[in-house]
């Protein structure tokens, strides 16, 4: 299968309502290419005594859901792991730690709040730019050479579900796996980050 060109089973944003409990009113996900998930902890300076393993729905029971500065990280596919973010802001100080890998970034402040960012790809403490699909077929893109994978994307609908939709289809292309029903319900491990940790 070529994975520039494929579609997800179901629309990416109904299955972020359906199981991301209270992330349809915003959230930080990143896309991170590596599978060692104790290194990208330890960039992150992560508290160790923190780790909980769990799936959304028990986090989101924590204290009515993570309330401190946290990651929720856990295997995506081969060589790339997923992280939602919970109390930081786009390029944060952590995210600018995570080294020599590409690191791609979606972050909906929700539909009340500033609203979504560009699809951003970071790599060793730089924005490099964003992914953003275009509004028609092989139209500009701040990175060219992702152009491929928004071949067949259904472009120029507007609306911010759509476009956290398409975000994810990008996503599934590049990282080659879409998110679906599995993904979302998966146990993955939990970290708060002490206060102060990204103060300098």
């Amino acid at each position: 299968m070529n994975t520039k060109q494929a579609l997800p089973a179901e629309n990416q944003w109904d299955l972020l309502v359906e199981h991301g409990h209270w992330l349809e009113l915003g959230f930080h996900a990143l896309w991170v290419e590596s599978d060692d998930q104790g290194e990208l902890a330890r960039l992150l300076k992560v508290d160790p005594e923190s780790r909980l393993e769990c799936d959304l729905k028990t986090l989101a029971r924590m204290d009515d859901g993570p309330s401190e500065v946290g990651v929720w990280m856990g295997v995506h596919a081969p060589g790339w792991t997923h992280v939602f973010a919970f109390d930081t802001y786009s390029f944060h100080p952590a995210i600018r730690n995570l080294g020599k890998r590409r690191v791609f970034e979606i972050c909906f402040a929700g539909e009340v709040g500033e609203g979504l960012e560009p699809l951003y790809l970071n790599y060793d403490g730089e924005r490099l730019g964003d992914v953003t699909p275009p509004f028609e077929e092989g139209g500009d893109m701040d990175l060219a050479d992702y152009r491929p994978y928004t071949a067949g994307l259904e472009l120029g609908r507007k609306g911010m579900h759509w476009d956290v939709h398409l975000f994810f289809c990008m996503m599934g292309r590049i990282t080659g796996r879409f998110a679906d029903r599995e993904w979302w319900t998966a146990t993955r491990t939990f970290y708060r980050i002490p206060d102060g940790s990204w103060d300098n």
